[in-house]
Order: C-alpha cells, then structure tokens, then sequence
C-alpha cells in the first residue's frame, strides 16, 4: 500500500490506484466522502493539479491488523516547505475498502507560496454536519473512552497513551513535561517542523483558550511495536456555533516517553465549513 499511494500521489500512477479499490470502495477527504470510479479518481488528479510531482522525504507506516495507517512527508518541485499528508487505510494488504485521509492544506498553500482562497476554491463542498447537543453539565461524572480502552490486547503503551490523551480530552497540560523525551519532534498542523515541547503547549492552549464545551473523541487506535496513529476529532462550541476539527496522530516512542509525534488536520477544509471560525487565525 505504501509504494502504491507513493505512486500515485508523486508521479501519477492512477492505474496501480484503481487496481488497489473495489466497486464498493470510499475515500473521505476535505470533509467529504467520495464514492464511485470517477469520484475516487479525481482525488489524486486534483492532488497532482495543486501540487505537481513530488518527492517524498519521509513515510512512515503504523500497522495492526486490517488497518494501515500511512504518513508522507511530501515537497513540490522547485519549492522546499514539507507537506504532511496522512491516509488511514482499511485494507486487506492487496485492496482498499476504504480510507480516511487528511492533507494539510494549510501547508500546501504555504509551500506553494499560493493565497488560501485560491487553495480553499479547489477544495470539494463539505459533506452536512451533525453533531449531538452534548452538555457537559449533566456529565459531570462521566466516563470517557481512553486509548487503553480501545486497544484489543494489553499493550505497554496504553499507560503513555492515555497520559499523551489527558493533555487534550482533560487540558492537562502538566503531563507534557512527562510523556515527550527532551529532545523530540514534532510536527503541528499549519506550521513545520519544531523541536519543543513549548510548541505542543502553545498549540494545545490556542485551541482550547478560543472554544467552550469542549470533547475531544477518540474513533480508531493502531498500535505496532512502540508506534502508535490515533484517529480523533474535537467537538465544541465556538462563537455561538458547533465545530467539528477532525485530526490524525502519530507518535514515535521509546516505550517510555514520545520521541517524535505527527498531528495532521485540514484547517482549510475546516474553515470552509465552518466559515464563523477564527480558531486558527
């Protein structure tokens, strides 16, 4: 899968693409979700149309079960800002039933030199959004999901992993001294690559200081050996209206602490459906 998508998203190999789907097969991306031949084709065609052919400076794969979780680190030719583009993938390892993926465009404007509008245009209409009126006030003593609880076997991660997902879902931003190594890296949504745990603790405040009612949701945990993708999204009120911020990450460990991590969202698909946002302005 992952020299397929390398392929396909680089050089345009469209037919090692749709020999890789079946009829029944769907993409989500940009918050919307795409079915049918020719709805599925034109998602790398309208890749290639923004971004060219590119070179991938870095992949990395996670693992487990029917789910293969894949990163690439993507440069356009004659520009030299990464891209970070990551796919959650159901597959079988020869056919996709489907996948859940995420680009950031931010990024891509940013490295094109090319203005978000014109980014934001080319991006597909999003798909209705429901969310429940959830009150936090008649949960106060609630119980919810943790990474530990969605793993299918005892893992010596799970006790790292539901710490790293405190710093989000209870803003327990103390931890972060706790679960990152001194030294590690790590890559936000928007921005490039830092080397600082300031940086995770300035992002994680920018986002939770501008929303009210705020629950962070687990949907999916893929754990291999010391690695390990979480599909997640935040709910929450912003300026009188309901958001929905869909992310990815990635974490490299040690078995102790978190050496490298990788957060990807589509803050240009996000702001053209939550066109009242100013969350990351």
């Amino acid at each position: 899968m992952l020299d397929m998508l390398i392929k396909t998203f680089t050089q345009g190999d469209v037919a090692g693409y749709k020999s890789s789907l079946l009829h029944s097969s769907f993409w989500s991306q940009h918050n919307t979700k795409m079915f049918g031949e020719d709805k599925l084709t034109s998602v790398p065609l309208t890749w290639l149309m923004s971004a060219g052919r590119c070179q991938v400076l870095q992949s990395l794969v996670v693992r487990q079960a029917n789910i293969s979780v894949i990163h690439l680190k993507l440069k356009i030719q004659q520009h030299d800002l990464p891209i970070n583009y990551t796919f959650w993938l159901h597959n079988n390892g020869e056919v996709i039933k489907s996948v859940y993926a995420i680009v950031d465009t931010l990024q891509l404007s940013i490295a094109k030199n090319t203005h978000v509008d014109e980014i934001t245009l080319t991006l597909p209409e999003p798909d209705p959004l429901v969310i429940p009126d959830y009150d936090q006030q008649n949960n106060l003593q609630g119980e919810f999901a943790t990474p530990s609880c969605l793993t299918t076997k005892p893992c010596s991660l799970n006790v790292l992993l539901d710490s790293w997902w405190t710093i989000w879902s209870s803003s327990q931003l103390s931890n972060i001294d706790d679960v990152y190594t001194e030294k590690f890296d790590v890559s936000l949504p928007g921005v490039f690559q830092q080397k600082s745990s300031s940086d995770v603790f300035e992002f994680v405040l920018s986002i939770k200081s501008k929303l009210t009612r705020v629950f962070c949701q687990l949907e999916e945990v893929v754990i291999e050996g010391n690695n390990a993708a979480i599909k997640w999204f935040i709910d929450a009120d912003e300026l009188g209206q309901k958001i929905r911020l869909p992310l990815i990450t990635i974490l490299n460990t040690n078995g102790e602490q978190i050496t490298s991590e990788i957060t990807t969202c589509d803050i240009l698909a996000f702001n053209k459906r939550h066109h009242h946002s100013k969350l990351f302005e």
